[in-house]
């Protein structure tokens, strides 16, 4: 009885290290620890599933192990370049327009200096500077549908416009 259950544990053992490999009718490759279906030429697969340091195979690669090696370094490549271009993307994106609420723009007055103006307001969207006049322009976003432009010309605000745009 003992060495009934002895073999058959030492069967089981040495089929669960087995892969097979075989193509279906289809054409598709499959990979299985299971016998393939009646009919199909299947090769086994040589695995590889001790604990150790990595293969050192460069080229030819045949065993499960280092074929699973290949695959993670290239998943780590792949991340990698993923994760460049997000960031060249990402610093390739102007900023979202911020806006110009509508509380804000009625605290702003003319004749209002520059750097109240700026407390006021907030940083713009659009900032264009001329030699004697600085134009302002916050953008419309959805909560805010209107652009206003804002013109200050020597430390002053001189001009407000606002126009709804959506």
């Amino acid at each position: 009885m003992r060495f009934a259950l002895l073999l058959l544990l030492l069967a089981s053992a040495s089929a669960a290290a087995q892969v097979y490999r075989w193509v279906d009718k289809s054409g598709t490759v499959n990979y299985s620890n299971e016998p393939p279906p009646a009919g199909a030429k299947a090769s086994e697969l040589p695995i590889d599933a001790r604990p150790g340091p990595p293969s050192a195979q460069p080229q030819d690669c045949y065993s499960v192990r280092c074929q699973g090696e290949r695959m993670e370094d290239r998943l780590a490549r792949r991340d990698a370049a993923d994760a460049q271009a997000q960031a060249e993307r990402a610093a390739v994106t102007p900023p979202r327009p911020r806006g110009l609420e509508f509380r804000r723009y009625i605290s702003i007055q003319r004749g209002m200096s520059e750097g109240e103006m700026l407390a006021i307001a907030g940083p713009p969207d659009l900032a264009f500077r001329d030699f004697t006049s600085h134009t302002y322009t916050y953008l419309a976003i959805p909560g805010e549908p209107f652009i206003t432009t804002i013109t200050v010309i020597t430390g002053r605000v001189s001009e407000i416009e606002r126009v709804r745009k959506f």
